[in-house]
């Protein structure tokens, strides 16, 4: 199975998930279309940049840079880790 076609499953499944705990209500509502809509711009923004350090051809700075970015990630996975384990 393509890398892909995973991602795109277990995002669908997130956001089926994020849509029924908004219940409907006007302002869950709009909160999930902010939250889909951030993570659609999230999403876009990470392949645009995997692009450009694609082009700027230095491996060394990409490392470092998308190591930067996923180290910020892993801190906000674990706080929210550590309220699910309350």
């Amino acid at each position: 199975m393509d890398p892909n076609d995973i991602l795109s499953k277990v995002h669908r499944r997130v956001l089926d998930n994020i849509q029924k705990k908004g219940g409907g209500h006007d302002q869950s509502s709009d909160g999930v279309k902010s939250i889909i809509a951030k993570d659609q711009a999230l999403r876009k923004a990470v392949a645009d940049l995997y692009a450009k350090l694609v082009e700027l051809n230095d491996p060394a700075i990409a490392v470092e840079m998308l190591a930067e970015h996923i180290a910020i990630m892993v801190e906000m996975l674990n706080d929210f880790k550590k309220k699910i384990s309350r």
